[in-house]
C-alpha cells in the first residue's frame, strides 16, 4: 500500500512539473518551431519507472488545454511521449541509447499533427525542426539534469520504486519506541567505546 501511494504521488508530481513547465513556457512550447523544455522529463524513466505515467499525463493535459490543433495533438503528441517514455525505460541499461526514443518518436510523430490537420504540409522541414529542438532539450539539457538528479538521489540514499524489489521486499514492520531507544543507546555505546 505504501509503495503504491509513493508510486502514484511521484507520477502526479512529474505530471504537475511537466504541465507547469509547458504552461510557463507556452509561447515556445507549441508549433513547428517549438522548444518544449518539459520534454527533458522524458528521461526520468531511466531510474524512475513511474515517470512514464507522469510524463504521459502531463503531455496529455498540456496538449489538451493549450494546443491549437487540440484533438490531433492530444492523440499524436501524447502517443509519441508515452512511447518515448516506455522505450526509454526499456533501454535504461544501455549506455546512452535511451536518449534516442524521445528524439526520433517526437520528430516522426509530431509533424504528422500538422499534416493530418492540413495546416502545414512541409513534413520534412517540420521533422528537422522538431528533431533539432528535441536534441537541444533532451540531450543538452535533459540528459545532464537527469544524470545529476540520479547521482544526487543515490548519494542521499533515496531509492525509487522498482518492480523487482516490490515482489521481494520484506513486509513493513513498525519498531516500537522501546526497541528504537535501545538501538539508539546501543549505537551510542558502540561509538563511545571506540
Amino acid at each position: 500500500m505504501k509503495k503504491t501511494v509513493f508510486f502514484i504521488t511521484r507520477s502526479a508530481v512529474v505530471a504537475a512539473i511537466y504541465f507547469a513547465l509547458t504552461t510557463a513556457l507556452k509561447p515556445i512550447s507549441f508549433g513547428p518551431v517549438q522548444f518544449r523544455l518539459s520534454e527533458a522529463l522524458v528521461l526520468l524513466p531511466i531510474f524512475m519507472p513511474e515517470a512514464i505515467i507522469g510524463v504521459t499525463l502531463g503531455c496529455f493535459l498540456s496538449n489538451f488545454f493549450y494546443s491549437t490543433s487540440a484533438m490531433y495533438d492530444v492523440i499524436f503528441g501524447t502517443i509519441a511521449t508515452a512511447l518515448a517514455a516506455v522505450l526509454t525505460c526499456l533501454l535504461r541499461r544501455t549506455k546512452f541509447l535511451y536518449v534516442l526514443p524521445p528524439l526520433f518518436l517526437n520528430a516522426v510523430l509530431v509533424p504528422l499533427i500538422w499534416v493530418v490537420d492540413g495546416s502545414d504540409a512541409a513534413y520534412m522541414l517540420n521533422f528537422a525542426l522538431i528533431l533539432a529542438s528535441e536534441v537541444i532539450v533532451v540531450c543538452v539539457i535533459g540528459l545532464p539534469l537527469t544524470l545529476a538528479l540520479k547521482a544526487a538521489l543515490a548519494r542521499a540514499g533515496i531509492q525509487f520504486y522498482s518492480f523487482r524489489k516490490t515482489l521481494t521486499a520484506p513486509p513493513y514492520r513498525r519498531i516500537p519506541a522501546q526497541e528504537r531507544e535501545k538501538e539508539e543507546y546501543d549505537d551510542y555505546e558502540c561509538c563511545r567505546t571506540r
